[in-house]
């Protein structure tokens, strides 16, 4: 946070994410803190909800033909929730993040802690859908989703 308010003079509350890493109830989380962004409060979740799959990327599995295909598909079905304006379709659509092409590669079973915080941002976000930008990870796109 340094980069943000060099002079550190801005409040900040850490939280932390559920151990049973619920979609509901992290979304549930979001929509409790939204009235806070009335506020002008900022709302950040850090993760890597793109992929972030230890195993994978210490193993070469991301250099693996088809691997980009796969990572695109599953990056489809989350741009297409991250894009969603209504907040019960979007919740919807993150409960079952994990019937999603892909989900288990991109994000192994009990590894979520950084797909997480965004399901608490996309329950903040309101009926607003999500910008993002990209960055290119070890030769596929991530992207960071953000709400103004």
């Amino acid at each position: 946070m340094k980069l943000v308010d060099p002079l550190g003079d801005v409040p900040i509350v850490q939280m932390f994410v559920y151990a049973s890493q619920s979609p509901d109830d992290l979304f549930r989380l979001g929509q409790a803190l939204q009235p806070l962004r009335d506020q002008n409060i900022a709302i950040m979740g850090s993760g890597f909800a793109s992929y972030h799959n230890l195993q994978g990327m210490f193993s070469g599995a991301t250099s693996a033909p088809g691997f980009k295909e796969k990572h695109s598909e599953w990056a489809r079905s989350l741009d297409d929730a991250m894009s969603t304006t209504s907040t019960d379709e979007r919740g919807a659509k993150l409960k079952d993040w994990r019937k999603w092409p892909y989900a288990s590669l991109m994000h192994p079973p009990r590894g979520a802690e950084h797909f997480s915080p965004l399901v608490v941002c996309a329950g903040a976000a309101g009926e607003q859908a999500a910008e993002s930008w990209s960055d290119e990870f070890l030769g596929f796109d991530n992207k960071t989703y953000y709400w103004k």
